[in-house]
């Protein structure tokens, strides 16, 4: 029987695993005469030549690999090949001049058939600005399944995806793991410890190996300085981030799929309400479905005597005005806001179309909404004991 020829990249990898280095570069070298478009085994060539001591060939291999990744429109990438070079030889600062350069040129050049990627906030940066963050920006690797940050630590640097995965575990008051979104490459992480209180709000752990770059609290603020619309670019995302973050800890939207959350944040109207404002009356019809992102709003229904009846104070991930629209009835209570109040907001018509799309949407709502009804029940039976009690004495 034939046995089969293993290919000159099998063979590299087999060399290395003995730990020949040298053989391990010759078998990658004709790899790379055959598919010179291989970028990771280019790499792992100017890997070999920087530990057998060849480090002006390594730089140059490094710099071929860079310049490609730039090409292809792989800039993150490109950025961990630079701080590799610039680790190699700190004299070398042209690289970032000549890797923000080329980085302007893809940009001027983006058009159809190869449009190039969109990366958040990096995509946004003109070329002074990008190649200011270059100075701030460290290179680093994690293996898979390590833990990258804890929710609770220090910390307020921002990370940037160069390749790999990580997931992002956010923990309930009741202290259980809720799996919030897993990133790829281009996604940033650790913007709330930078706009918040410098403290990380989340647990991130590598999904596969990972190559990420940091960029410091202090050189974000030196890039703030000097071009200040980077902090517009970064305060948009945050808003977004923040929004996803809040729908995956409630109750009702954490049933859905970060890709689903996503559709339905996008119908939300942030309405900011001041205190004491009456929000809808019992009878009237329903209109919109509310959940309160920040403040307090009080739900009441009125004895026939005049007095107040409190069904229920709501504060941050409450939901109300859903029984409504679930039933197709008039408001069932009175609800004002205790306090100044922000309100996400879907209209009735949103509200119908979600519940159709996303059905276990509708049966988490469903099994709220029972549950609220049958407390609603109890709180007025007991209001109708204590009137008659008053009524006896």
């Amino acid at each position: 029987m034939n046995k089969r020829k293993i290919s000159f990249k099998e063979e590299a990898v087999q060399a290395l695993s003995r730990g020949e280095w040298k053989k391990a570069l010759e078998c990658l070298k004709r790899h790379c005469l055959q598919k010179p478009g291989d970028l990771r085994s280019r790499l792992k060539m100017a890997e070999l030549l920087e530990r057998l001591g060849q480090k002006e060939e390594a730089v140059r291999m490094y710099r071929k690999v860079a310049e490609a990744y730039v090409s292809d429109g792989f800039i993150l990438q490109a950025i961990s090949v630079n701080k590799i070079i610039l680790r190699i030889d700190p004299s070398l600062k042209e690289a970032n001049d000549c890797l923000a350069r080329l980085y302007a040129e893809k940009i001027r050049e983006t058009r159809p058939p190869r449009p190039f990627p969109h990366i958040p906030l990096l995509s946004e940066l003109e070329r002074q600005e990008f190649q200011l963050l270059l100075a701030h920006i460290q290179s680093k690797t994690h293996s898979k399944d390590s833990l990258i940050c804890r929710e609770g630590e220090g910390g307020d640097s921002l990370y940037v995806i160069s390749q790999g995965e990580v997931a992002i575990i956010k923990q309930t008051p009741a202290g259980k793991e809720v799996a919030v979104r897993n990133l790829k490459d281009g996604d940033f992480f650790g913007e709330f410890g930078f706009f918040m209180d410098q403290k990380r709000h989340a647990t991130v752990r590598a999904v596969k190996e990972c190559e990420l770059l940091e960029i410091s609290r202090n050189g974000l603020q030196e890039m703030i300085k000097v071009h200040p619309r980077v902090k517009e670019v970064l305060q948009s995302l945050f808003r977004e981030r923040v929004l996803d973050t809040f729908l995956a800890l409630s109750p009702l939207f954490s049933v859905l799929t970060s890709v689903e959350r996503g559709e339905v944040m996008k119908r939300f109207r942030l309405r900011k309400i001041p205190g004491e404002t009456l929000l809808f009356k019992e009878g009237d019809p329903p209109t919109s479905f509310f959940m309160v992102r920040q403040g307090g709003v009080e739900i009441f229904t009125e004895s026939p005597r005049g007095g107040i009846v409190v069904l229920g104070l709501l504060q941050g991930g409450n939901i109300f005005g859903e029984i409504g629209l679930l039933y197709d009835q008039p408001r069932m209570a009175n609800a004002k806001t205790t306090l100044p109040t922000k309100l996400l907001e879907i209209t009735q018509e949103d509200f119908k179309t979600f519940l159709l799309k996303f059905p276990h949407l509708q049966t988490k709502l469903k099994e709220i909404s029972l549950k609220r009804l049958s407390r609603t029940k109890d709180l007025l039976s007991q209001e109708k004991i204590r009137k008659a009690r008053e009524a006896m004495v």
